[in-house]
């Protein structure tokens, strides 16, 4: 790999950097579609025991459905890492336990505060629930900027989190729920990019490139 290549990627600083900034502005954009709607802001999130066990409930099942699925059908799963190792190049310079579950975190509440507490809440103002939640998890799908199955599996899994967030009405559960899953799911990603040599194979490809330019 060149230098140039090293340049590209990204430091763990600058991912935790960006990640917080994302969160920032996600929870922001979330908080005002809440408020938008008429609704109280101290009602946004709400903090008890109850909810907090329910989001560690929520993630565990998901980490053992999931990684159930990857464990039992290790190609297919080796197939969906590889179609993901475009948008998660930053994966390349490893990240420590620590790292992961920070980005987790910041994932877990920017995009649930935007997509389930602001989206899905206002658009079930205007439609039946079952629509609102279809409509942000397409929104929520789209903005991952992922492959086609990426995006549809990103999909199914934004309505499981809005059907959560509606028969709960707890959105700290739902963000406590996908943390926790998105710290399985990074650090597997991130394990089996490593292990199946995704990072030097496109490396190596773009140097044939270059040499035959």
């Amino acid at each position: 790999m060149s230098d140039d290549d090293h340049e590209e990627t990204l430091s763990v600083v600058q991912v935790l950097t960006l990640m917080a900034l994302q969160t920032a502005l996600l929870g922001a954009f979330g908080w005002a579609l809440w408020w938008f709607s008429g609704r109280e802001l101290g009602d946004f999130v709400g903090i008890d025991v109850y909810q907090v066990t329910i989001g560690l409930a929520i993630g565990a099942a998901l980490i053992v459905v999931i990684g159930g699925f990857f464990y039992g059908f290790p190609r297919i799963a080796e197939q969906l890492v590889r179609a993901q190792g475009e948008n998660l190049k930053f994966l390349e310079n490893r990240l420590s336990l620590g790292a992961i579950v920070l980005i987790s975190i910041g994932a877990g509440v920017g995009e649930e505060a935007l997509f389930r507490g602001g989206l899905q809440t206002l658009a079930g103002d205007y439609m039946a629930m079952p629509l609102a939640i279809a409509a942000s998890s397409v929104l929520f799908a789209l903005v991952h900027l992922a492959r086609p199955l990426i995006s549809v599996l990103i999909f199914v899994i934004g309505c499981v989190f809005g059907v959560l967030y509606w028969q709960t009405g707890s959105l700290l559960a739902v963000m406590i729920g996908h943390a926790v899953y998105d710290v399985f799911a990074l650090w597997y990603v991130q394990r089996e990019l490593h292990r199946i040599g995704y990072f030097t194979e496109n490396a190596e490809r773009m140097d044939e490139v270059a040499a035959s330019e």
